[in-house]
């Protein structure tokens, strides 16, 4: 079972078990013999998974997001039911509690399919060449094809990113959630955009996942230039920008020197693509000026300042840093995975302009 997964089953079961505890006692019997059948059940779901059936439609839920709005739901449920017993005005207590709950459920959903954040970037570096002055790169990341994101969702997508001038598009990684087959769906949505330079992805977790040799075959049908553990020159004037693109490395191994390590780049101005930030000291060391990437999702559910749970991975949560000179951007992404929620978090696109100066 993956950590994101035992994360979000220790989340639902504390829900429920807090729900649980404010039952009055002649309640407790039958709730708790519910949820042991409720997760009987999904256990068994969960064991025998075929993970083919989260692509059969926008609605196709895998165990571990169906089991987790189940318990989400009910638990809060219970909770203002437990509450409602204890304390005076009964009803207004369950109208304002299932308010709250219904209303939280609907600010998550319209936040996260809302129509995207257009995040505009100017970085200035001294030796970027000046046939590169005022070049333009559109980033997205984390679509997570799938369960979350159907055809529908995907061509909106696409659609806004096609709105914003660019001549070259880069895709931070996480093209699938799953399977291989939701590589499909990306690429059919994105393959009426041809930007002057392409369209360039590295790999994410979710894609290494998932059979990487077919999701780069399936992206790369539909145009697509995939950078795992490669490089691309791209020349104007006879000047040169030179992208590095790494793949997820196995086992979330982030120290672990990648395969283009130690071997020698093209020269010229240098671009390090990944999916999680925290390669950016890799790309650092190797002379890359500015990286970009995403996986973080901004947090999905920022609580900032008080909590945000992409901070437990790492300090580089969203935005533009900088460090020595050298600059990264991480993007929070388009899509959703663990829940299909967003709060305070939107999704975006964003479009770096890079120029020439101090």
């Amino acid at each position: 079972m993956r950590s994101s997964h035992f994360i979000l089953i220790l989340l639902g079961l504390a829900t429920q078990s807090l729900g649980w505890t404010l039952l009055p006692r002649p309640w407790k019997r039958a709730t708790a013999l519910f949820f042991l059948v409720l997760d009987a059940a999904w256990m068994i779901w969960y064991a025998r998974d075929d993970r083919s059936l989260s692509v059969s439609g926008v609605w196709a839920l895998s165990p571990v997001a169906t089991w987790l709005t189940i318990h989400l739901i009910l638990g809060p449920v219970i909770c203002v039911e437990g509450l409602a017993r204890l304390l005076p005005w009964r009803r207004w207590v369950r109208f304002l509690g299932v308010g709250l709950i219904l209303g939280g459920y609907a600010w998550g959903l319209g936040e996260a399919y809302g129509p995207p954040v257009l995040t505009k970037v100017a970085l200035a570096f001294p030796d970027l060449p000046p046939a590169f002055d005022g070049y333009r790169i559109v980033l997205f990341g984390d679509v997570h094809a799938g369960p979350y994101a159907g055809t529908r969702t995907m061509g909106r997508w696409a659609r806004a990113i096609g709105q914003v001038p660019g001549d070259l598009l880069v895709g931070a990684g996480d093209f699938v959630t799953h399977t291989p087959e939701e590589a499909e769906r990306t690429g059919v949505a994105f393959q009426f955009l041809h930007p002057e330079d392409g369209k360039v992805g590295v790999f994410g977790n979710h894609d290494e996942y998932s059979h990487t040799d077919e999701v780069a075959d399936r992206l790369r049908r539909h145009g697509w230039i995939m950078l795992l553990d490669q490089d691309l020159v791209i020349e104007r004037q006879g000047q040169r920008l030179v992208l590095i693109g790494t793949r997820y490395p196995a086992e979330d191994k982030m120290t672990d020197p990648p395969r283009w390590k130690g071997q020698p780049w093209p020269q010229g101005f240098r671009i390090g693509l990944c999916h999680s930030p925290e390669q950016w000291p890799l790309f650092r060391q190797d002379g890359a000026e500015l990286t970009l990437a995403a996986h973080t999702h901004g947090g999905q559910v920022n609580f900032s300042p008080f909590y945000n749970a992409a901070l437990e991975r790492t300090p580089y949560v969203y935005g533009l840093y900088h460090q020595d000179g050298d600059s990264l951007f991480v993007t929070r992404g388009l899509g959703c995975t663990g829940l299909p929620f967003r709060f305070r978090c939107r999704p975006e696109i964003v479009q770096i302009t890079l120029r020439r100066g101090s």
